[in-house]
């Protein structure tokens, strides 16, 4: 897939945003109560309203705002401008959470006599929420990341020797005690609000186990390149092809250096981080880069740079 065609797929995942808003504010605007509500309280009860008018026009307002800064990243995407998938990805978090807020609020207004007759449905709640981080994710996977010069790459050393058609594999891992402790303890909390308010106890249990489940990281190196993957089940996975590989190192991860822990993407690159300390980073072929925190990385660091110096010769 060109980048044109990247390009464009990530504008119209951006402006579904505006286009779902402005069609449910015109389809819906003689169906709902004026004013319409705009807060509940923990019971279900509505605590909050605003006028129709106005609420339509900040929320449009904010939407086609956003949309317009993420379609400007979307048009800086592939001109090495690192931040550019980033800003899109968030730009488009940031327009279609309150359009897909405001479009839950005004299907489930539909046809109700006041506003405080209104009641939020939960799967509305689920949905205006899980939603936008779909739509950012989309965007975010369709852009390129940063391109590199575009200089040769020397082949790296390695003291390692591999026959051609010689199989290796190496397999490490790494663990954080404190991420398995902080999942345990999050999702011990999440107990009382399920007598309560069990739409937030679902979400924070949810989190929960996201937590505990990246406290392992594994990584696997062999002749068809380097996959990282998360939790006992080693799942989600993410695969680099060796021919994507331009040399390997052992390096410290600092979590806060890479963006935090789990699964990040910053301008330094793409990482993989269950704890501080010790990890393989990879140097790719267009600039970026790809950190994973691994116990002992010397030997797969080794590995990496002596498959990718046989993948250099027997391509000659």
């Amino acid at each position: 897939m060109n980048l044109r065609l990247r390009q464009l797929l990530a504008a119209l995942a951006v402006l579904q945003a505006p286009l779902w808003a402005a069609g449910v504010a015109l389809r819906l605007r003689d169906d709902v109560p004026d004013p319409v509500p705009t807060h509940w309280g923990i019971g279900g009860e509505v605590d909050g309203t605003l006028g129709l008018g106005p609420f339509t026009t900040a929320v449009l307002a904010v939407v086609v705002l956003a949309s317009l800064v993420a379609l400007g990243c979307v048009a800086r995407a592939g001109r090495g401008t690192a931040l550019a998938g980033l800003g899109a990805a968030g730009a488009t978090w940031f327009a279609a959470l309150p359009a897909s807020l405001y479009v839950a609020t005004l299907v489930a207004a539909e046809g109700a006599a006041r506003a405080e007759d209104v009641r939020l449905p939960v799967v509305s709640i689920v949905l205006a929420t899980v939603l936008p981080f779909v739509a950012a994710l989309v965007v975010h996977r369709l852009l390129p990341g940063p391109s590199g010069p575009g200089a040769p790459v020397p082949v790296p050393a390695s003291s390692v020797a591999l026959a051609d058609g010689e199989r290796v594999v190496w397999v490490g891992q790494a663990s954080s005690r404190r991420l398995l402790v902080a999942g345990i303890v999050l999702g011990l909390g999440t107990l009382p609000l399920w007598f309560a308010v069990w739409p937030a106890a679902l979400a924070t249990a949810l989190a929960a186990v996201a937590v505990a489940w990246v406290h392992v990281v594994t990584a696997r190196v062999d002749d068809a390149g380097v996959a990282v993957s998360w939790g006992p089940a080693q799942w989600p996975r993410v695969r680099i092809d060796l021919a994507d590989i331009a040399a390997a190192e052992a390096a410290d991860i600092e979590p806060l250096r890479w963006g935090g822990w789990g699964y990040r993407r910053t301008t330094r690159g793409r990482a993989a981080v269950a704890r501080r300390g010790p990890g393989l980073v990879l140097t790719l072929r267009d600039g970026q880069r790809f950190a994973a925190t691994v116990d002992r990385p010397e030997a797969a660091a080794e590995l990496v740079n002596a498959l990718v110096g046989r993948l250099s010769r027997t391509a000659r």
